[in-house]
This record gives structure tokens, sequence and C-alpha cells, in this order.
């Protein structure tokens, strides 16, 4: 009886490992989450900014402000490994586009009362386009997010274009940007 026992628990131990890990390797579906959002108008808002970029941007980032040029709107937290990852690429992207009118902002989300720890990222990879804070993420909350990070791709007449969930690379920036501006 007791020897049954331990098969069926052995047993059901090994099924759910065999699911895990075919949910594992069937591939990256979270890349492929599709936004209610493309092709409409993207959620306006107004977020205070990081404090390092009052002095050019003002207080805040207004989204109406920035309608007229396409726009990449990154969603990361302090705490996601693969923002880390993404933060330089998106600061290259950022040096190679924005002479080209592209606007670039970083939203700090799900991160409730952590602006220091954003203050902090934001430093640690001289990030020098402007961050704002989303600290109830209400704004992620308009905008759909599934989790961080996840970026979008505004065109200039201020409609969602594309929506990329994790780490964005060199290549998806390049595509992305390159098809909003022409």
């Amino acid at each position: 009886m007791k020897l049954r026992r331990l098969l069926l628990v052995v047993a059901s131990l090994a099924l759910l490992g065999a699911l895990f890990a075919f949910g594992l390797l069937r591939g990256s579906p979270d890349r492929d989450i599709a936004s209610v959002l493309i092709d409409r108008p993207a959620p306006s808002f107004s977020l205070p900014l990081s404090d390092r970029y009052q002095p050019d941007y003002g207080a805040s980032f207004d989204l109406g402000d920035h309608l007229g040029k396409p726009m990449v709107i990154n969603f990361w937290a302090s705490w996601c490994l693969p923002c880390y990852e993404e933060a330089p690429v998106l600061q290259q992207a950022w040096l190679t586009y924005q002479p080209r009118g592209v606007q670039f902002l970083g939203i700090q989300t799900q991160d409730k009362d952590k602006r220091d720890e954003g203050r902090s990222f934001i430093g640690r990879f001289g990030l020098t386009f402007p961050n704002a804070f989303d600290n109830d993420s209400v704004v992620s909350v308009d905008w759909g997010l599934y989790g961080v990070p996840e970026t979008f791709f505004v065109d200039a007449q201020g409609n969602i274009r594309a929506k990329h969930v994790g780490p964005v690379t060199a290549e998806v920036l390049a595509t992305q940007v390159e098809a909003l501006l022409r």
C-alpha cells in the first residue's frame, strides 16, 4: 500500500515535471501576445519624470506634447532582470534615432514607491532619454501590460503600430523604428 502511494506521488511529480519542461521548451509564446491597442490611438498620459530630465523636458512627460513624431515607449522595473539586458540597447537606439526625430520614453512601472531604485537603474546604464515614473501602474494598465519589459512603437499620429514583449533587441528596434519613419 505504501509502495503504491509512493509510486502514485512519483508518477504525479514526473507528469508535472514533463508538463513544465514542455512549457519551457515550446518556444517563447509570451512574445506573441497580441494587443488590442495595435492600430489604435495610444492611451494618453502625463507622468512625472526622473529628476535628471527636468531641465530638458519639464517636470512631467505628457504624451500629447510629443505627437507629430514617432515614439518608442518602453515599460520597465528596477527589479526586472531582462530590463537590465535591454537598457544598453535602448540607449544606443536613442542615440541613433533621436537625431532623426524619434522620441524615446522609459516608464518605470510595477515598482511602487521605488523611485530611488529607478534613478539608480537610469544612472547605472547612463540612460539619456527621458524616463517617467508610473508609481501606481495606472498607465501600464491603460496600455494593457502583461509584465515588464514591454515596448510599444507609436507613429507620428499617435497610433500604436507594434508591441514587443520581453527584452527588446537592436534588430527589433531597428525594424520597428524604420517602419515608423517610412
